[in-house]
């Protein structure tokens, strides 16, 4: 007996007319998918911007993107005597910025800067000392601005170095890496003194 012949029965049974039936069951109905969709908007939710690095797919939270700039519609030197991770210096309206590639950062295998090439200036607070920081990227593109939910990220796997865990959020289902901008911000060996 199907739900609605059930309340059919017990309506005939206590002389419920059966249009007071049909409006029971709307209302049900209603309720029902309502719950469900308060149980979607309770899910904590994050925006990222997505880019590759090699082969890996990234993303950043996009609260803390200021900037996505070509790399090539900006003037940029390569540094000497600067660290490996760092690629060179770049004028972004005026502002001499640091332009970071996580993947030598990381000990990921090297890429040539090509014309996909892209500047993300991001932007957080470095928790040791609480100050502002502004950094920027080198990224091989910037592919899209996805939302995901905090409950499908997975611990990153095993076969993921050590050092690329301590910077991450978690692992999407389609193995997107989620960065942790705070720890990265936070991290001293970003900062890049004279007397190094």
């Amino acid at each position: 007996m199907t739900e609605r012949n059930a309340i059919m029965k017990t309506a005939n049974n206590n002389q419920v007319a059966p249009a007071d039936v049909q409006q029971i069951l709307k209302e049900r109905a209603r309720l029902l998918a309502g719950t469900a969709d308060k149980q979607d908007d309770l899910k904590e939710t994050l925006e990222v911007q997505t880019f590759h690095l090699g082969t890996e797919y990234l993303g950043v939270p996009t609260e803390m993107v200021r900037e996505i700039q070509l790399l090539r519609a900006h003037r940029w030197s390569r540094v000497p005597c600067a660290p490996s991770f760092i690629v060179g210096i770049v004028n972004l309206r005026g502002r001499i910025y640091s332009l970071m590639d996580l993947a030598a950062y990381w000990g990921l295998p090297s890429r040539p800067v090509s014309e996909n090439s892209h500047i993300l200036l991001v932007k957080g607070v470095n928790s040791s000392d609480n100050k502002e920081i502004e950094l920027t990227l080198l990224t091989d593109d910037c592919s899209e601005v996805r939302l995901i939910t905090i409950d499908e990220l997975s611990p990153p796997p095993s076969t993921i170095s050590a050092k690329v865990q301590d910077y991450l959020r978690g692992v999407t289902p389609d193995m997107m890496l989620v960065i942790d901008l705070e720890s990265l911000l936070s991290d001293p060996g970003i900062v890049v003194s004279e007397g190094e």
